[in-house]
């Protein structure tokens, strides 16, 4: 990032008094800190509590204008999503993006002065996306991947770069807008598993797991998203930020193709 020009500073979002410089003189924030799924609901309930709202607070004291808070589409648990459906989570981590969903939303009635902006993005994948890409790498790479039940349902993925492009974009909405859904395309994960095999050139043999068909490398928290994923039926919120996503499932699979060329290593530590 030294190289783009970016300034980078270390705090401790947990730490108030460490957030007066990274914060002076900044106009937008963007708030990607999160415990990673799988933490306790104590831990979950504490960073809300403290960091995100240290970051809140920091951000209004300082003169930001908008605060841009990326959570996710998993909010809305499982199965198929219509427009204005509410959001129903299942696990903690789904529970704790919808809390803080709801600290942001508070905070941005307290304080209309700073705009307020909630991005919900469906489930990221590309390179360095190591619990479900890295996984079907290494199963095409030994020219047999073995999918977990539910791989050919259709669920929503997005790129991270166009989530990196769908903040911007709410950020710089002038309209009256606090969340926003976005997505880079609809697949499923045996279709991903396909493109990936074709992109390589390995031209895996993609087959559903079984007694004599062998062991899939995706782990039990990856099988789990898979089956608590969705297909968004409508996107309405994106048009209004003018949102597009550049990413297709072909394209981001000769990406992650690409990626592999030049890091080989990043599968091999994967058993």
């Amino acid at each position: 990032m030294d190289q783009c020009g970016i300034q980078c500073i270390e705090a401790d979002v947990m730490d108030r008094h460490t957030l007066h410089e990274p914060l002076d003189m900044v106009d937008v924030v963007y708030d990607l800190a999160s415990p990673p799924p799988g933490a306790t609901a104590e831990e979950y309930a504490k960073f809300n509590s403290i960091a995100l709202n240290n970051l809140l607070e920091e951000a209004n004291e300082h003169g930001a204008k908008v605060f841009v808070y990326l959570s996710c589409l998993d909010v809305y648990g499982p199965g198929p999503v219509e427009a204005g459906a509410s959001p129903r989570p299942r696990d903690e981590y789904q529970k704790a993006k919808l809390d803080a969903e709801k600290i942001v939303s508070d905070f941005g009635k307290e304080k209309p002065d700073m705009k307020v902006r909630i991005i919900r993005a469906a489930r990221a994948i590309g390179p360095r996306d190591t619990t479900l890409t890295v996984p079907l790498l290494k199963m095409v790479e030994r020219g047999k991947v073995i999918l977990p039940a539910g791989a050919n349902t259709a669920i929503s993925f997005s790129h991270p770069k166009d989530i990196a492009q769908s903040l911007l974009k709410a950020a710089t909405y002038v309209g009256d807008l606090e969340i926003c859904m976005v997505k880079s395309f609809d697949a499923t994960t045996e279709d991903y598993a396909k493109k990936l095999s074709n992109a390589t050139g390995k031209k895996a043999e993609v087959k559903s797991a079984g007694l004599f068909s062998g062991k899939t490398l995706l782990p039990t928290y990856t099988t789990e998203q898979i089956r608590a994923a969705l297909v968004l039926k409508q996107q309405e919120t994106w048009n209004k930020i003018s949102y597009t996503p550049a990413y297709t499932i072909e394209k981001t699979a000769e990406e992650v193709s690409e990626w592999n060329r030049k890091e080989p290593w990043s599968t091999q530590d994967l058993a």
